[in-house]
């Protein structure tokens, strides 16, 4: 049987690789279901549907990051109608909201570490096609000499300037995250849920109250969910009625080199065809099924 991986990200945000090169690479490695899940952007996704006569089934999607009072919170969109004028009018804002965040970061790492960014280097990031990430700063400080791998980077100096940035940086509600998903008339499935950083109670309650705003699907198996995790996410789906999604949050090997399309890390991904809910019960509105 074929394999699954529907989260992965290209160049259009902070991934590594092109879309058509994604989805050539998943072929090569034996996945017959993918989907690109850029950061709060479509315009890989657009791209990457077109080539559905490559022999294998696409499915649109995005990656929405929501503002979050502690922990991580990205909140997936599956299937979405990516002319939807109403969610491209918003991912062009966050576009500029990315930038603004992008030297929000710039400057605190020139106050709180004396590390100075050139200017034709920022310039340089704040042209490029999609949307800015962490793992772009992440990049720029290995090139500089101020780190020596992207996890570094994050340990030493991103986390600590996110905590400083995540009450003041521009960005979306999860309210308005899961209604931008439903109105391009898309599966809402909350990403890797481990980094809500909640305990049981609280995600539960979390995800009664997501339910209630129209969440469809929890991304149960991920590179970071552990087993125990996985199996609290299954048991919410199947408490709460919802599906299940999964995938590797495949970057590239300049960005994660530990994790694996279709595999995560250490094999710890393994997601067979048509062994999800959310792929056996949601017809791709790109692809002849």
């Amino acid at each position: 049987m074929g394999v699954v991986d529907l989260h992965m990200h290209s160049v259009y945000s902070d991934g590594s690789m092109e879309p058509k090169d994604l989805i050539l690479m998943g072929k090569e490695r034996g996945l017959k279901i993918m989907a690109l899940t850029d950061h709060d952007d479509i315009e890989g996704s657009k791209e990457f549907v077109k080539y559905n006569n490559l022999g294998v089934y696409l499915y649109s999607g995005v990656e929405l990051t929501a503002k979050a009072s502690k922990g991580r919170m990205h909140i997936l969109g599956y299937n979405i109608d990516l002319e939807n004028e109403e969610l491209n009018k918003k991912l062009k804002e966050m576009k500029e909201a990315s930038i603004y965040n992008f030297l929000l970061y710039v400057e605190l790492l020139r106050k709180d570490y004396g590390l100075l960014l050139p200017q034709d280097k920022i310039e340089e990031i704040i042209k490029i096609r999609g949307n800015i990430g962490r793992p772009h700063l992440a990049l720029l400080l290995i090139e500089l000499g101020y780190s020596n791998s992207v996890s570094e980077a994050f340990d030493r100096y991103l986390k600590p300037v996110y905590e400083r940035v995540r009450k003041i940086k521009k960005g979306l509600t999860k309210e308005e995250c899961i209604s931008l998903i439903k109105g391009a008339s898309g599966i809402v499935s909350l990403a890797h849920p481990v980094t809500l950083e909640m305990d049981y109670d609280e995600l539960e309650k979390e995800i009664i109250y997501l339910k209630s705003l129209g969440l469809d699907c929890i991304e149960v198996i991920h590179t970071n969910n552990g087993s125990n995790e996985r199996e609290f996410y299954h048991y919410l789906a199947n408490k709460y009625n919802l599906l299940e999604s999964g995938g590797s949050d495949f970057h590239g090997i300049s960005i994660k080199p530990d994790v694996v399309m279709g595999s995560g890390r250490n094999n710890n991904v393994s997601i067979k065809k048509r062994t999800l809910s959310l792929t056996n019960n949601i017809r791709s509105r790109y692809m002849e099924r």
